[in-house]
């Protein structure tokens, strides 16, 4: 019968390359040591360590052992810490508007986890009321909104305002304009957006009622990437918030802060009234930085 005990001290001798400093590091006598060993290779039906004053080497099929093992038995190590210490990780449920999980959110994990002690795991939704819709009834801690209404019985604090900035192929014209406004681009282009409902969506119709503009849609999408190849495609051109636009990568795609007319989305979190003090440090420096700058 083979034994983890067996698999365990076998790892450690290869590990020392010596039977007296492995014995002396899993505080067993050599020959106990010894005896273990060769009860492991006895079950194998093989050799694994080549034995000499000198010191222990693995033979091939030792070697194989090892490499095997090793993984194997951190994983099973970490797997039983995990287990141990299950009461005491807390689990934070995050929901989000896709883009700010994306874009947004990962700037912060660090602080969520909280060194390891909180399991933070995260969901994807469409609209801002499933969002406080999940919050209210527990099935989220904390949800990220963009462009929020405030609601009676949940926190929402602002984190930040960004504005949207316009993507188009490198052959559109508009790459050689310095100045580029909301209206030309509403008025004159035709347009790929993402698919209602979207916050982003809704701070673009808002703003065209505003100005009494009826935007010339030609594509509604769900996915940023579905977006992004349209436009690459030169099908028309598209709004994005900045921390969306300034990651895209793509030779093919400019972008482009809208500087005459601008237009904005703000991001914030929201959490049941009583959780603030526990969970809004965790997004401290951004609300700090949004406080100040609304006081000014």
């Amino acid at each position: 019968m083979i034994s983890l005990e067996q698999i365990r001290y076998f790892l450690e001798t290869v590990c020392c390359g010596s039977m007296n400093k492995a014995s002396e590091r899993l505080y067993i006598s050599q020959p106990s040591l010894s005896k273990q060993l060769r009860q492991l290779e006895k079950g194998l039906g093989c050799e694994l360590l080549s034995r000499s004053y000198d010191g222990v080497e693995p033979t091939p099929q030792g070697r194989l052992l090892y490499e095997r093992m090793s993984g194997l038995l951190d994983e099973f190590d970490s797997a039983i810490e995990q287990v141990r210490h299950f009461g005491k990780v807390r689990q934070l449920r995050i929901g989000g508007i896709g883009s700010l999980v994306t874009y947004f959110l990962p700037r912060y994990m660090e602080k969520l986890k909280a060194g390891g002690q909180n399991q933070v795991i995260v969901d994807t939704r469409l609209s801002n009321a499933e969002l406080v819709d999940g919050v209210e009834n527990g099935k989220f801690d904390i949800a990220l909104l963009s462009n929020a209404e405030p609601q009676q019985d949940l926190a929402v604090i602002p984190l930040m305002t960004e504005p949207l900035y316009v993507v188009f192929p490198v052959t559109h014209p508009l790459y050689h304009r310095k100045d580029i406004s909301f209206w030309d681009i509403v008025t004159h282009e035709k347009l790929i957006l993402y698919k209602d409902p979207c916050t982003i969506r809704a701070s673009i119709r808002r703003e065209c009622n505003r100005m009494k503009v009826t935007p010339h849609i030609v594509l509604e999408l769900d996915l940023t990437e579905s977006l992004l190849s349209y436009v690459s495609h030169g099908d028309g051109v598209t709004l994005l918030p900045a921390i969306v636009a300034k990651g895209i990568q793509i030779p093919s795609i400019a972008v482009r802060e809208i500087n005459c007319i601008p237009i904005y989305r703000e991001i914030s979190v929201a959490m049941k009234k009583e959780k603030v003090s526990s969970y809004l440090p965790m997004f401290s420096e951004n609300a700090a930085a949004s406080c100040a700058s609304a006081g000014r």
